[in-house]
């Protein structure tokens, strides 16, 4: 902790070392309250969920863009996540059933983990996709997610269903 005295004493000093022919005045300060917060995404899910956690995990907070006509790929989990869709229609096909859910701003979503729950998500429409995400994730996980083969569905349009591309 620095003393008051020795504050004083470094902006004396500073006076001095400005020289002669500078004015030194106090520059007025805002008040910077001790604590804020911003809300940058807000969405509601109704999907059950618990967080399980063996060991140590890393917490990654991302904001992701997915531009239209792009997708996610076929990929899974390797831990927990959450995320809030803030702007645009994300399309989410899940490879079990190729069943077909559509994610607007202010929803939410929970992804299910491990490689037995592949799925992909498709921005189908003109704007970018944007999502805050947060991902709880194993320590030594090198990334939130794992490429996964094509489980067959048809991913040409919002309307999946198996029988290929």
């Amino acid at each position: 902790m620095v003393s008051k005295s020795k504050v004083a004493s470094a902006g004396a000093v500073a006076a001095v070392m400005l020289g002669a022919g500078f004015v030194v005045q106090p520059v007025a300060r805002a008040e910077v309250p001790p604590v804020s917060a911003v809300v940058l995404s807000q969405g509601v899910t109704s999907a059950p969920f618990k967080i399980k956690a063996n060991g140590d995990r890393k917490v990654l907070y991302r904001k992701a863009v997915v531009q239209p006509g792009a997708s996610t790929g076929w990929h899974y989990h390797v831990g927990e996540e959450i995320a809030v869709i803030n702007s645009g229609t994300f399309t989410r096909i899940d490879g079990s059933d190729c069943s077909v859910r559509e994610y607007g701003p202010g929803e939410s979503l929970v992804e299910p983990v491990g490689p037995d729950t592949v799925h992909m998500g498709i921005n189908n429409g003109t704007e970018p996709v944007e999502l805050y995400v947060v991902d709880i994730i194993p320590k030594n996980a090198t990334a939130p997610t794992t490429a996964a083969p094509d489980p067959g569905c048809d991913t040409t349009g919002t309307h999946a269903g198996r029988g290929g591309k």
